[in-house]
């Protein structure tokens, strides 16, 4: 079978520190543009680019938050099959053991 690197690319992604980042901190619950921006130390532009291909991967999603449908605000959560598969889990876990190899 033939090497595709095309295939790898979501791993490549959850891979980079920014979109680990993220990650990481939407593991806490729901976060705005402004909090994700904070949590990864990105620019509007990193942010937009790592969430377009986390959203693209089906691992992010937007969704209304608020208490009333009149104060609703647009946050970012993990997607319910992120969540179910344990992508965060198991990104921790490769990065950890990357990390290891890496010291040796």
């Amino acid at each position: 079978m033939p090497y595709a690197a095309v295939k790898w690319k979501p791993v490549a992604v959850l891979m980079r520190d920014s979109a680990y980042a993220i990650l990481e901190a939407l593991t806490t619950g729901p976060k705005s543009w402004t909090e994700l921006k904070k949590a990864a130390s990105l620019t509007d532009g990193g942010v937009q680019k790592v969430l377009q291909e986390l959203i693209r991967f089906r691992v992010v999603e937007q969704r209304l938050v608020g208490e009333t449908t009149a104060i609703q605000e647009k946050k970012y959560v993990l997607s319910d099959v992120a969540k179910k598969e344990k992508v965060y889990e198991k990104a921790r876990d490769l990065k950890q053991s990357m990390e290891k190899i890496a010291k040796t």
